[in-house]
């Protein structure tokens, strides 16, 4: 969805996003390399997702990936983060 998007700073206006019937998040902030806080995203509902392959894969600056423990990912086949 926002792969490659560089221009993207922050996700705060994403936090109230409704991503609950969601399944596939893979590359979904793929590239995007001046994000740097996750923060806004702990708490979405991201209980549907089954893919989360490379969702943040080359987002070099984002260093603290704890918001991410909130997520009820049980349903996933796959997951990787790659920074």
């Amino acid at each position: 969805m926002f792969c490659g998007c560089s221009s993207l700073l922050d996700f705060t206006p994403l936090q109230n996003w409704n991503v609950s019937n969601g399944n596939n998040f893979s590359f979904m902030f793929n590239k995007c390399s001046n994000l740097s806080n996750i923060k806004p995203l702990e708490n979405w509902n991201v209980s549907n997702g089954i893919n989360f392959q490379n969702m943040f894969d080359k987002c070099s600056l984002i260093k603290d990936l704890t918001p991410l423990k909130k997520w009820n990912n049980s349903n996933r086949s796959y997951f990787s983060i790659y920074v």
